[in-house]
C-alpha cells in the first residue's frame, strides 16, 4: 500500500464502528454462515460498547463526537466536511455534538444484532441489546423530534439544543427503524418536498436554507448512495409511491451518465428545463463502488427482497412501478442456494413472479421485510416459515 488518496487507514469517522454491527448482521442474512459471522462479532460489540462507554460524552444517552487532535475532522459523522453541520441561520455548530443519524445506526445495529445474536443461540446477549435499543428510540424520538417542523432535528449541540436545519440525515433513521411509526410517513414526504427532493434525489441540504450551497459537499450535493438507502426506508414503511418516485429518479439519471455509471455525488441543481442534466461536482470519485451499490438497493427495495439465510429463506414483497413492468434477476444467491426470478407487473397493477430456476434448499415466501415490524415480530415471522423445500432444478 503506497498511502496515497484517498487514503490508508483512516479513523477520522465515528460511523464506522457504530455501523459494523448492522452491516455484519446483514452477511449473516445472506450468508446464513455462522463460521463467517461469529469470528466478527466481538469486534461489532466492541464498537457498540465504544459508542456507550465513550461515544456519550456528556452523559445524556446519545453519542457524540468531538475533535482532539489538531490533525482530526470536525465532523465525524457521515457527514464529515468541516462545514456540513450548520443551524438554522447558516453558522457552524461546534463539538461536541451528535447528528441524528448516528443514533440510527447505533439503533440498528443493536436491533439487528439482537436478531442474529438469538438466532446463534445467544440469548442473554440478544436481549440485552434489543432492550438498550427501545430504550434508545424512546429517548430518540423524545429528543429529536421537532413539532413544529413535523420533523427529525438534524442534531443535538454541546447545550442539547435541536440542530433544526432540514436536512436528508433524517432519512437514515427512517431506515434504521428508530423513528416512531407514527411519525414515519410525515417525515418521508417531508424529505420528498420540493426544497429538499430536487428532481435527480433526496438533497443533503433543504435548497430554502441560507447555507444551501449545490455545489457544497454536504449542503446541497445529491448522493446516490444516499438516496438508495432513502428508498429502502421508503419500502420497508409501506410508501410505495415515494420509494418509486426516487427509484425513478435514481435511474433517469443513471441513464444520463457514460456506462450508466453515477458518480460519488452531484450538484444539487433543481431539474427543471434550465437543468436538463444533473450538476457535475468537480471532484467525485468517479466511478465509486458505493455510488454502483445505489442501482441494487433501489431495485432490492422496489422487489421487497429479504433474504434469511440461516432458514434457508428468501422473502418478497414486490411492487413495480408502471415504468417498470418486468424485471428479471439470474441466479440471486442466498446461503448456498440461488435462484432466478421473473417479476411482473399485472394489468390490475399487481405486481406477481415466476420462478425461472432454483438450486439449494431454499423456501421463497411473499411476506412483508420483517425490518418493517416491530422486535417481537420478527421472530414471529420468521419462525413461522413453511419447511425447507427441496431445491427444484430446472434445468
Amino acid at each position: 500500500m503506497l498511502n496515497f488518496n484517498p487514503h490508508g487507514r483512516y479513523y477520522g469517522s465515528v460511523t464506522g464502528a457504530i455501523s459494523f454491527g448492522f452491516a455484519l448482521a446483514s452477511l449473516w442474512r445472506w450468508t446464513g454462515d455462522e463460521n463467517l459471522v461469529r469470528p466478527l462479532i466481538k469486534t461489532a460489540l466492541k464498537g457498540l460498547k465504544w459508542a456507550d462507554e465513550y461515544g456519550d460524552i456528556d452523559g445524556d444517552g446519545f453519542c457524540e463526537y468531538l475533535t482532539r487532535s489538531n490533525q482530526g475532522e470536525k465532523n465525524q459523522g457521515w457527514k464529515d466536511s468541516g462545514d456540513a453541520i450548520i443551524y438554522e441561520d447558516g453558522s457552524q455548530v461546534s463539538d461536541p455534538l451528535g447528528t441524528c443519524e448516528m443514533q440510527g445506526f447505533i439503533y440498528a445495529s443493536k436491533m439487528q444484532m439482537s436478531e442474529m445474536l438469538q438466532g446463534l443461540g445467544e440469548e442473554a446477549l440478544s436481549v440485552k441489546l434489543a432492550t438498550q435499543a427501545a430504550e434508545l428510540k424512546k429517548r430518540f424520538n423524545d429528543a429529536f423530534w421537532m413539532e413544529k417542523e413535523g420533523y427529525i432535528a438534524l442534531g443535538l449541540d454541546a447545550n442539547k439544543r435541536q440542530i433544526k436545519s432540514i436536512a436528508s440525515d433524517p432519512g437514515h433513521c427512517l431506515t434504521s427503524g428508530i423513528v416512531d411509526a407514527a411519525l414515519a410517513a410525515q417525515v418521508a414526504r417531508r424529505m420528498m418536498a420540493p426544497d429538499l427532493f430536487s428532481g435527480w434525489g433526496v438533497r443533503t441540504l433543504s435548497a430554502d436554507h441560507p447555507g444551501f450551497d449545490p455545489y457544497a459537499y454536504h449542503r446541497g450535493t445529491v448522493w446516490p448512495v444516499e438516496n438508495a438507502d432513502f428508498a429502502m426506508a421508503f419500502a420497508r414503511h409501506g410508501l410505495h409511491d415515494l420509494c418509486h418516485q426516487l427509484a425513478r429518479a435514481h435511474f433517469e439519471t443513471a441513464a444520463l451518465f457514460q456506462h450508466h455509471r453515477p458518480p460519488e455525488v452531484f450538484a444539487g441543481h433543481q431539474r427543471d428545463a434550465q437543468h436538463p442534466f444533473p450538476g457535475l461536482y468537480p471532484k467525485a470519485n468517479w466511478p465509486q463502488a458505493w455510488s454502483a451499490s445505489a442501482s441494487f438497493m433501489h431495485l432490492q427495495a422496489i422487489l421487497g427482497i429479504y433474504p434469511y439465510a440461516p432458514r434457508h429463506a428468501l422473502l418478497l414483497d414486490p411492487r413495480l412501478p408502471g415504468w417498470l413492468p418486468e424485471v428479471t434477476l439470474q441466479k440471486l444467491r442466498v446461503g448456498d442456494a440461488h435462484v432466478s426470478l421473473r417479476f411482473y407487473r399485472k394489468e390490475d397493477g399487481m405486481t406477481d413472479y415466476d420462478v425461472l430456476d432454483k438450486r439449494g434448499p431454499l423456501n421463497i415466501v411473499r411476506q412483508s421485510c420483517p425490518l418493517s415490524l416491530t422486535s417481537e415480530g420478527i421472530r414471529d415471522r420468521i419462525d413461522s416459515l413453511p419447511p425447507v423445500v427441496e431445491a427444484l432444478d430446472l434445468g
